[in-house]
């Protein structure tokens, strides 16, 4: 057979440039990147977003110890973003790890690495996040920050398991801090440290007079929406203030504040409570919540709860001089932000599909979906400062519902990696334990008792497979 050289090609294709077609060189041919080195350099890229030393923090918390099928920090960290970003089930982790070389590892050993990885990632988050900080708080010396819960549930679980609590940096649309907790831990302001010139916006359920004063004392600032019964305000005379009374006073539009106390463990505070009353409509919807959420608990809704149900009031520590009443009104109304974050976690990256029934397991899969989250939020920033124009612009901004999409593919294909279906059947026979059903199964499997069915009736050759050509 004729061979071809190097020099041959590239006369070949230089002489085709006359005919109109397009030239390509040997150069080009050999120095093409493979779709396989290109995942490999993009998941290199991806851990640099991370701003800590990955082998260190691993050995420090015993993340990794003896490193006989997993043995650097980099693939352990792959196996969690596998299990909990590609979402695949313990076994098709291992099938996975096997096709990239990482390890040759069985279920239940990959459990087990995950279930020792949850205090590094909290590590990895943890430094992130705190870098983030810095960032912002060099950018923007006053930050709006907003802080909500969502409930998270276990698989079988009709109640709440598991709790994320997330605060939100307003002006950059960044996760500014983050805790997952059980169902113990509770919704409240003193999970989240606060700086002077914070402005906090938060519902009812962190109106807690103890959180609450312990921003005030370390010089935050609130708008915070309060309830008729948990929030007790007074008088400057320490004399119980009549929330009920006030309200009733209210015009029909227009806002209205008053000067209120609060007493805490850390002292007493003066705030400004501001309300108004809500339209008719609003106001029964309000109330027709209030019943349904009563009957589903069997109880009579108190009727304070259902008058109050037509006003929204809060408290805040904004200066009247620079935040009139209709302000701190408008402002409040941006707390809807940090819902949509949570909406967009669920739906992209399917933080509330929990499949894993062990806490510790559970824990390592939802702290990898926000390391995830930090992560494409890292690459936003690498964007927006290779096209300000386009992240910066308000009158046609991008969506960040498309965009946190494909920050989650890329981040999906950087994670899993190039695997050819050639390199798949070449591997095939290694494979075996992970696609065969597991032998603790009692039941036997219908498709398999079908083919032995047949195979008593018709022979064996009826059930053979066809032959390859």
């Amino acid at each position: 057979m004729d061979t071809i050289t190097a020099q041959e090609i590239n006369w070949v294709a230089l002489e085709d440039q006359g005919s109109g077609t397009t030239s390509v060189t040997w150069d080009d041919l050999t120095s093409a990147p493979s779709s396989h080195s290109l995942l490999e350099e993009e998941w290199a890229e991806t851990l640099q977003t991370i701003p800590v030393d990955l082998e260190e923090t691993a050995r420090e918390t015993k993340a990794l110890q003896r490193r006989r099928e997993i043995k650097t920090a980099t693939d352990l960290l792959r196996l969690v973003l596998a299990y909990s970003v590609c979402d695949w089930s313990l076994r098709l982790v291992g099938l996975w790890a096997v096709l990239k070389n990482i390890g040759n590892l069985s279920d239940v050993a990959v459990m087990k690495r995950l279930q020792n990885a949850q205090a590094w990632l909290e590590i990895l988050i943890s430094a992130m996040l705190k870098a983030r900080r810095v960032e912002l708080k060099a950018a923007h010396p006053v930050r709006v920050r907003i802080v909500d819960g969502s409930s998270i549930s276990a698989p079988g679980s009709k109640g709440t398991d598991y709790r994320i609590h997330l605060n939100l940096d307003l002006g950059s649309q960044r996760i500014d801090g983050v805790e997952v907790t059980d169902v113990s831990g509770g919704e409240s302001l003193a999970r989240h440290p606060s700086q002077p010139g914070d402005i906090w916006l938060a519902d009812r359920g962190y109106a807690r007079g103890p959180a609450v004063g312990g921003v005030l004392k370390a010089q935050g600032e609130i708008v915070v929406r309060i309830g008729w019964a948990t929030f007790p305000l007074e008088h400057q005379d320490k004399t119980s203030f009549d929330l009920f009374a006030w309200l009733r006073q209210l015009p029909a539009t227009e806002p209205c504040e008053q000067k209120v106390m609060i007493t805490t463990p850390e002292g007493r505070f003066s705030l400004r409570l501001i309300a108004q009353r809500l339209p008719p409509q609003a106001a029964e919807k309000n109330r027709r919540r209030v019943r349904k959420q009563a009957n589903r608990k069997g109880r009579t809704p108190d009727k304070r709860t259902l008058e109050a149900a037509g006003y929204v009031f809060m408290v805040t520590n904004l200066s009247s001089l620079s935040w009139t009443a209709t302000q701190v009104l408008q402002l409040y109304r941006l707390r809807w932000q940090v819902e949509l974050i949570f909406k967009r976690l669920k739906s992209i990256l399917d933080l509330d599909q929990l499949r894993a029934k062990g806490p510790a397991l559970a824990q390592t899969y939802l702290l990898g979906k926000i390391l995830a989250a930090l992560i494409i939020e890292a690459r936003t920033d690498q964007a927006a400062q290779r096209c300000p124009s386009l992240f910066g612009d308000t009158q046609r901004p991008i969506s960040l519902w498309r965009w946190t999409r494909i920050g989650r593919d890329f981040l999906f294909n950087a994670v899993r990696g190039h695997i050819s279906w050639h390199h798949f059947l070449n591997r095939l026979a290694d494979l075996s334990r992970y696609l065969r059903i597991s032998s603790r199964c009692d039941r036997q499997n219908q498709a398999a008792a079908a083919r032995v069915f047949l195979r008593r009736l018709l022979g064996p050759q009826a059930l053979a497979p066809p032959a390859l050509s």
